[in-house]
């Protein structure tokens, strides 16, 4: 089975913020360079920084889209040390996440896109060594353009693959063949890859990229469409190399 990377996103800041790439050097057992290494803070966060950084902590710690659909709409591009965020509602903020004068700015920008209901955002932090995503090892996530065709067929709209939060987006495979996948290893560019298990989901996949609106049940599309919420794969880096989108995929 042969496919074609059409796609790679990271997402610097947990939650906030999808920037598209087009190549990307991968290192053995570790996650997509720049992936979730900012997080943002709140109220009820129960953390110990050290040095004003953060180990790997479970998602509850950390302000994340499925409670704020309006974040799913914050795209981001890095200019050098410099992020930009933009957002249909706002004016963009460039800020440096490495100069804490600048999180006064980043967290005020991002106030009013936070429900006012929930714990209120207190602070960036970046991680310690571990990326700040929601899985303890660190994994890269892994999704087929057709299976997001089919799902799309099934909600009669067009989804846009944002909603997802994947790295690696592979063409040329049928509708969810990658969860076939699981425990196969795959050749990726100049890298290999281990399949690790499917990604679960949540709701934060309601919310649309576009316009931050949460204007689908996933969750119960999913489960009507295939019988199980999982939607992806996640994957293991076991030798190192350089992938960019146009790079072959296949299993090995």
């Amino acid at each position: 089975m042969t496919g074609i990377l059409s796609h790679i996103f990271r997402h610097p800041i947990k939650a906030i913020g999808a920037e598209a790439i087009n190549s990307a050097s991968l290192t053995e057992g570790r996650a997509l360079p720049l992936d979730r290494v900012w997080a943002v803070l709140h109220e009820r966060s129960k953390i110990e920084l050290r040095e004003g950084r953060a180990d790997w902590a479970q998602k509850l710690n950390f302000v994340v889209g499925v409670s704020a659909p309006a974040l799913m709409a914050v795209t981001l591009e890095t200019r050098g040390e410099a992020f930009c965020l933009s957002h249909p509602t706002k004016d963009p903020l460039v800020f440096s996440p490495q100069n804490a004068e600048d999180h006064a700015r980043f967290l005020a920008w991002l106030d009013d896109l936070w429900p006012a209901h929930r714990p209120r955002p207190t602070g960036l932090v970046a991680a310690i060594d571990q990326p700040l995503t929601d899985q303890k090892t660190p994994v890269l996530s892994l999704i087929g353009t057709g299976s997001l065709g089919d799902l799309s067929q099934a909600a009669g709209t067009t989804l846009d693959m944002r909603r997802f939060r994947a790295n690696l987006w592979v063409s040329g495979w049928g509708a969810m063949a990658e969860q076939e996948l699981v425990e196969k290893r795959l050749r990726l560019g100049e890298a290999e890859l281990e399949v690790v298990e499917p990604v679960g989901r949540c709701r934060a996949t309601d919310g649309n990229p576009e316009t931050g609106a949460r204007d689908q049940d996933l969750l119960k599309l999913l489960k009507d469409r295939y019988g199980h919420t999982n939607f992806g794969i996640f994957v293991r880096v076991t030798k190192p190399g350089q992938i960019a989108t146009g790079s072959k995929i296949e299993v090995i």
